[in-house]
């Protein structure tokens, strides 16, 4: 009899295999030399065989078809089939003594022995198989329920020690993308090459393609939700953009909201309009100079004839910033006075949380007393039930109270910090413009600027973006005494008293 080696694993690592293919082949090899068993070929493939379609495998039962070996050496039966088509086919090869003799570490299988043991036996292989598959299904689904990525991080991101976090060196050309992006007047190619000059670029130093570029707008992970088989989950990480930022380029993507592609990209196109007809006003460029005026859509509009060059309108928004200009010397001052009446208020929410914390020990620690009594048999279990509802209901109660303090305390935190860099961005407003690049200065006036119109080639009306707008009308910004009025009655008046 002629006897063939056939050894596998699947394509996982080597060390989640109980026994490598060249462990396998020396056992085989070994045992036929103690059998004094006549080997004529050996097959050995990386594949798994949860499903069909293995081409060693396929091979391997042709050679036998084919009468050059009628005899199978494996590790375990497990290597020759985890399904049931597979299985069935070397099953009936053996009844049908196309195989006359399987040879494995456990025993050997004949034609003439009980088919169903041999049915039992890959049937258990194919049942682990299936086992294992829900198992990594249900682990997975579990982190992500927990709000744990249970993959590798996308690109903004790294993996460290099971958890997800900031990429720092790409994070930021991340949160860029989306911002160019949802401007609505760049193309994904074009944001590609643009990203690429200022350093974004993979690990091989190429340049991301457009379609890595599409399929970051679109993950919603940098929201900080998570979406995997159809399905959506809240994220324990941080997120690298808002949920607005990420639904404004939604919109541009879709077209909606996209910009008709021009041939020069106009810095404040886009941002004034006419004060006398409403309409926004358009750029051309005239021998070498940029223009800007009035479409003049209505058709009634005399302001349609004025040009003004961007140098002028630059200036003309640049001195609008000295509205929002503080020393910030007296911002710093002013964020570190409500810094310690926050510390003070955040000492008492401590205690009170503390409190809690204790309570919700106490809570614990009945639930593990009243167990201990029902398995004494000293207290019925009607009773034990309707005490148990008792401090589970209290215990719910609690923990929604301990989440609810430790927001509050991790927003007024966050909201100081916020409120200071807001200060510091219109403080610098001015200087940071003018020294800015195009495409930065339209950053700037997307976060400043509401809305601005001009008549007869200056600024009619101008308004800043919601707490800046709030900046620009505070009169005598460098009187401390005046800020701080109000300051007895309330103690959280100081930068929070001018953003609100």
């Amino acid at each position: 009899m002629k006897y063939i080696i056939y050894a596998r694993k699947s394509t996982e690592s080597e060390d989640r295999q109980i026994q490598s293919i060249d462990d396998q082949i020396n056992y085989l090899n070994r045992l036929a030399k103690d059998r004094d068993l006549d080997v004529v070929e050996v097959f050995s493939e990386s594949k798994s065989a949860k499903a069909p379609g293995r081409l060693v495998f396929e091979k391997m039962l042709k050679f036998i078809e084919s009468g050059k070996a009628d005899g199978l050496l494996v590790w375990k039966l497990d290597r020759i089939a985890r399904n049931p088509l597979d299985a069935g086919r070397v099953q009936w090869m053996l009844q049908s003594e196309t195989i006359k003799e399987i040879v494995t570490s456990d025993g050997t299988h004949r034609p003439e022995d009980n088919a169903i043991v041999f049915a039992l036996l890959t049937g258990m292989a194919n049942q682990y198989s299936r086992d294992l598959s829900t198992n990594v299904k249900r682990g997975i689904k579990s982190k992500l329920e927990k709000g744990i990525w249970p993959n590798y991080a996308p690109i903004g991101y790294k993996n460290r020690n099971e958890k997800i976090t900031i990429d720092k060196k790409k994070a930021h050309f991340v949160e860029r993308a989306f911002v160019l992006y949802a401007v609505g007047n760049i193309s994904l190619k074009d944001l590609a090459s643009q990203l690429y000059e200022e350093g974004f670029r993979s690990r091989g130093g190429n340049k991301y393609h457009k379609s890595k570029l599409n399929e970051i707008l679109r993950n919603t992970f940098y929201y900080g939700v998570m979406h995997m088989h159809g399905e959506y989950y809240l994220g324990k990480h941080e997120p690298l953009i808002n949920k607005e930022l990420f639904d404004r380029v939604q919109v541009v993507m879709s077209g909606k909201g996209k910009a008709k592609r021009q041939t020069h990209d106009f810095v404040y196109r886009g941002f004034l309009k006419c004060e006398e007809c409403g309409c926004a006003l358009t750029a051309t460029t005239k021998k070498g100079y940029v223009y800007y005026y009035c479409t003049n859509g209505k058709g009634n509009c005399d302001q349609h004839k004025k040009y003004l060059r961007e140098e002028k309108i630059e200036k003309l928004l640049a001195s609008t910033f000295d509205r929002l200009e503080f020393n910030e010397d007296f911002v710093h001052f002013m964020y570190l006075a409500d810094k310690e009446d926050l510390d003070k208020a955040q000492s008492y929410k401590q205690n009170a949380l503390d409190a809690l914390l204790d309570e919700l020990k106490l809570v614990t620690t009945k639930q593990k007393n009243l167990l201990e009594v029902l398995c004494s048999g000293t207290v019925k279990k009607d009773a034990y039930t309707e005490k148990e509802r008792e401090y589970s209901k209290q215990e719910i109660d609690l923990k929604a109270q301990i989440a609810k303090m430790q927001k509050i305390m991790d927003v007024e935190a966050s909201t100081l910090e916020q409120q200071k860099n807001i200060f510091l961005t219109a403080s610098r407003a001015k200087k940071e413009f003018l020294a800015s690049d195009q495409i930065k200065k339209k950053e700037k006036l997307e976060i400043l600027l509401w809305n601005a119109t001009i008549k007869n080639e200056k600024i009619a009306q101008l308004s800043f973006d919601h707490a800046y707008n709030m900046i620009a009308k505070t009169e005598n910004k460098n009187d401390f005494s005046v800020l701080r009025r109000g300051r007895d009655s309330n103690p959280r008046a100081g930068l929070t008293q001018l953003t609100h």
